[in-house]
This record gives C-alpha cells, structure tokens and sequence, in this order.
C-alpha cells in the first residue's frame, strides 16, 4: 500500500457537485428527443401483450358466461 500523502496545488481541480450536474455529457440525448421512442416502443410492448392475452381471457369469458347459462337457463 502507499502511504505517500499528495498534498493539491493550485492547478488541481476539485468538482463540485454543481459542476457535475452542469457538465452535460455528448452521449445522452436531450429528454425531448426520447420521448417519440420511448412512446413507439410502449405501443408496440402493448400491443404484444394484448394480442398474446387478449383470446385467452376472452375465451375464459365465453366458457364461464356459457357454463353458468347453462347452470341457471332462466337467468
């Protein structure tokens, strides 16, 4: 281990955390840039999710209404 102490001099520069937020960096685009994509790709998860889902709960549905027509034929 190192047990040498580095002592700042006047040309070190030491970060503030204002500093750090105001740095932007070049890789991360601007929040409004991102909003078409993150809306586009939602769309089609959901879209997924409603086409993987939907016949299976509508099927439920159809089988339970018609098993409880048949229960109670007068209702």
């Amino acid at each position: 281990m190192d047990d040498t102490v580095r002592i700042l001099t006047e040309d070190d520069r030491i970060y503030d955390l204002v500093d750090v937020i105001e740095e932007t960096p070049e890789s991360i685009p601007e929040a409004g840039t991102l909003e078409p994509e993150i809306t586009a790709l939602v769309s089609r998860i959901a879209e997924r999710i409603a086409r993987e889902m939907f016949p299976t709960i509508a099927e439920k549905v159809v089988r339970e209404e018609i098993e409880r027509l048949k229960e109670n034929p007068g209702a």
